[in-house]
This record gives C-alpha cells, structure tokens and sequence, in this order.
C-alpha cells in the first residue's frame, strides 16, 4: 500500500470540490452575462470577468461557447427536476390534484425566477446532444406526472379514460403556454399555471 495514498485522497477531493465550484461560478456568471450582453454579443471575457477567473481557467472547464451553452441548458434543466422533487416531496399523501398543482406550479415559478435566461434558452437551435439531454428530462417529468396520474385513478378522482394522453396533453399545454408568456405581458408565470391546471383538471376529474 503506497503509504502516501491516505494523505492523497482528502488532497483529491478538496481539488475535485474547487473545480466543481468554479465550474458552477462560471455557468452563474455565464448567464448573467448571456442575458445582458446577449447571447451573440457576449464575450468569453466578459464571462471570465463576471466569474472572476482568467480566461485559461474558462476554457479549461468549457472548451467553447456552445459547450458552454450546453452545460448551462443541461444544470437548468436538472435545477428543474430537483425544483419538482422538492415541491412534491410535502404531497406525498396528498390528493393527486393538489400534487399535480406542486407539479405545475414548481415548473412556472422556476421560468418566473430564471425568466430571461429560460427565455434565451428556449430560442437556441438543437442539435443531438441537446436533444437527448431535454428528451431525458422530459421522461423523467413524465414518470414523475405517472406517478401522480395513477394515484388520481386509483382514489377515483381522476378517469381512467385517456390515461395514456394525461402525460402527453399536460405537458403540451405547458409548453403552449410557456411559448405564450413575453416579457411585456403583466400576467405572472404562475397565473399561467392556474389557469392551465384549471382547464386541464375539468377534462380528467371525475
């Protein structure tokens, strides 16, 4: 055993843990510098600046802006499904309306707080990585909606009829109404939600 391995191993982590933190401070300065300057305009430097790290050091951990862009999407996306499991946790024994109204409202209050860079976002073109990485996310809201589904059916709130398009119909309608808030409308995301869960809800309840 190589006697020094012990001493090495805390060395290890401490030096995984601050390449992590400054990966994280650079994807936070990233997008407040996309959403100021735009995605165009920005400058790696600019970045660099707002994470207050040299330029080396950014594309040490991102080798280009598209890389860059693309490790943004996909923390957005998993802040996402973290923000979802945080609000359904204290449902657990809830009626599945009141979880499915967690479900919704955690996805428009996180377009609420990240509005801009939710905004900028969803404009970029995808290519396969990115379609794999948002298809991904995407099955696992879909398991999450499942499990709420089935719960509603076998309680007797929700019709069995049509089960297999809730999913589908749900998410639809969330993405209909995300593609309709602007930044000039005065309606607040979470507005958006209730009214959606409202129409949805009449069509499924018994």
């Amino acid at each position: 055993m190589n006697p020094d391995s012990k001493s090495e191993a805390p060395v290890k982590r401490l030096r995984s843990r601050l390449k992590e933190a400054t990966a994280d401070a650079i994807l936070a300065a990233a997008a407040t510098v996309f959403v100021r300057d735009g995605l165009h305009a920005a400058k790696m430097e600019a970045i660099a600046e707002q994470a207050g790290v040299s330029v080396g050091t950014l594309y040490n951990h991102f080798t280009d802006r598209a890389a860059l862009l693309e490790a943004l999407g996909a923390r957005r996306r998993e802040v996402l499904l973290e923000r979802l499991d945080a609000a359904l946790g204290p449902t657990r024994d809830e009626p599945a309306s009141t979880q499915l109204r967690a479900f919704v409202t955690a996805i428009f209050d996180h377009v609420a707080e990240r509005d801009a860079f939710v905004r900028m976002l969803m404009q970029l073109p995808e290519d396969e990585s990115r379609r794999q990485n948002k298809s991904r996310v995407i099955a696992e809201m879909r398991r999450r909606l499942d499990t709420i589904f089935d719960h509603g059916i076998r309680s007797g709130a929700f019709r069995p009829e049509g089960r297999a398009l809730y999913p589908t119909l749900l998410m639809g309608m969330v993405r209909a109404a995300l593609d309709r808030i602007r930044a000039e409308d005065p309606t607040p995301p979470r507005a958006w939600g209730e009214e959606l869960l409202g129409v949805f809800l009449k069509g499924i309840e018994v």
